[in-house]
């Protein structure tokens, strides 16, 4: 039995981004009335026992067979499966109510190659489309990881004193450390992808990763982890062009949004806009971390963004590869930070960048160049730290850093673990240690500039307060209109 629906791809530009042409998002002709394959009819129970991964394979094969494309519809109910892949001009679509549940039986999951050279050679994730394009997940409705939920499912233990959880690893073969748990959604070589006004939750690894694809997004879609929970990161857009992440709500343990890059391919025309993130780790993240990520990472635009509750804001930490940093607008942005404790790599800055390596065998050696902050406004009981240290011979690797009208105010907001400190994990120790709370802490830079900025230390003077600006080790960095008072001491 089937009905009819609409199909679910969307079409978008994005702006402030040079384009020689316009882009076109479809590939697939969507004028044409697509079915509707309700699983149950494949044989699907929504018990939330049933193990459904048969049924729903069998309606993705008989969805790809559509002359123009098919929904693959996913009713009210709770369908527990193994993982799968979604086909070529596929769209998952969600009933009000509907829920696939990750099942928890690792023979229901199937081997992945990675890219990466700092884990196993599996990857093992729920749902995956890969080499594929005009896919689509639509909501309402759930994709759940099961990741604490019910509360202990998937839990080694929990640790009270630093409120942080050890996740159980699973026995998969061919995986090492904390890759031996499952990502809940991949994208892989894949083009033309939307996902929009789904919930996707609890998942035991990374929540979504968007792997060396293009013409992606994300708009209206919620993520949500256990805030105690390390490495389920939001989105991770690993090698990827042309991306749109919009109106989406993220709450983690790990990063929330982080561009990462691994490989030689390039990382640029992304856009986040119109987004509320909260995180125990980075809010924001743009990193390398691999010895083949050689590609650039440029042409990146966040705008309009609520970062609250969390430990780094926005961060640009590179540790591992040659790839330049280049072409970063961060525009009206307010952040709210605060500390956590130590498992989580962070210390309540609201802006962090630093250039470093994770060791002598694990280099980082080229330049964050080009960086541009306009209108933030900040709560933090951190300062801001901008951090450039010359581990292969490149002088000054932070250069032509812009802050205009950047206010932040130092402010005791939380109170829970305060520990004001340097925190440049991972890199070689000393890595984490005691540093004063400065406004700006700026070593490293080579052409920067404050501008109509400020800095205000709010409440009961502390002793672990600095000074405004610590500025050292940088050329031609330049202030206009900076206002701060020096703050007094405890």
């Amino acid at each position: 039995v089937s009905t009819q629906s609409t199909g679910g791809s969307s079409l978008f530009l994005m702006p402030g981004l040079q384009r020689l042409c316009l882009l076109l998002i479809f590939l697939h002709v969507c004028n044409g009335i697509r079915e509707r394959l309700n699983i149950v009819d494949f044989g699907a129970i929504g018990d939330g026992k049933t193990i459904n991964t048969n049924a729903i394979n069998a309606a993705i094969k008989a969805a790809s067979y559509a002359t123009n494309g098919a929904n693959v519809y996913i009713p009210q109910g709770v369908f527990v499966t193994g993982a799968f892949n979604l086909s070529s001009h596929v769209y998952l679509e969600f009933a009000e109510g509907g829920q696939l549940y990750a099942s928890d039986d690792p023979t229901t999951y199937n081997c992945i190659p990675t890219l990466t050279t700092d884990s196993g050679f599996c990857d093992y994730p729920f749902i995956t489309a890969i080499g594929v394009q005009d896919v689509a997940i639509l909501g309402p409705g759930v994709i759940n990881g099961g990741a604490n939920d019910p509360p202990g499912h998937l839990v080694e233990y929990y640790n009270k004193t630093t409120d942080f959880i050890v996740p159980m690893e699973w026995k998969f073969p061919g995986c090492s450390g904390y890759s031996c748990r499952p990502k809940l959604l991949l994208l892989k070589n894949s083009q033309n992808i939307t996902v929009q006004h789904v919930h996707i939750l609890n998942s035991p690894f990374w929540t979504i990763e968007i792997l060396q694809s293009s013409f992606v997004t994300f708009d209206g879609v919620t993520v949500a982890g256990d805030r105690r929970w390390p490495n389920n990161d939001g989105i991770d857009p690993i090698d990827s062009s042309d991306i749109l992440i919009k109106n989406t709500t993220i709450s983690t343990g790990d990063d929330g949004i982080c561009l990462v890059a691994h490989t030689p391919d390039a990382i640029s025309n992304v856009v986040v806009r119109n987004c509320t993130i909260a995180s125990s780790s980075a809010a924001l993240k743009v990193t390398t971390f691999d010895k083949n990520a050689t590609g650039p990472i440029s042409n990146i635009l966040f705008e309009d963004i609520k970062i609250f509750d969390s430990n780094r804001g926005i961060a640009i930490m590179p540790r591992w590869g040659s790839g330049n940093i280049a072409n970063i607008t961060f525009s009206n942005i307010t952040i709210q930070t605060r500390y956590f404790s130590d498992p989580w790599w962070g210390s309540a800055e609201p802006i962090y960048i630093t250039s470093l390596s994770e060791s002598s065998s694990q280099p980082w050696h080229a330049l964050i160049d080009g960086v541009y902050f306009k209108n933030i406004i900040a709560q933090s009981e951190n300062g801001i730290v901008i951090y450039g240290r010359d581990d292969t011979g490149i002088a000054n690797p932070i250069r032509n850093i812009v802050f205009d009208s950047v206010q932040l105010t130092v402010d005791e907001w939380y109170g829970k673990w305060l520990r004001p400190s340097h925190d440049w994990r991972p890199a070689p120790p000393p890595n984490l240690f005691y540093a004063p709370v400065d406004g700006f802490y700026v070593n490293g830079v080579f052409n920067g500039k404050l501008v109509d900025s400020s800095v205000t230390y709010k409440g009961t003077p502390r002793n672990y307060w600095g000074i405004c600006l610590n500025e050292t080790n940088t050329v031609g960095f330049s202030k206009e209109r900076f206002l701060c008072t020096e703050p007094q001491k405890k």
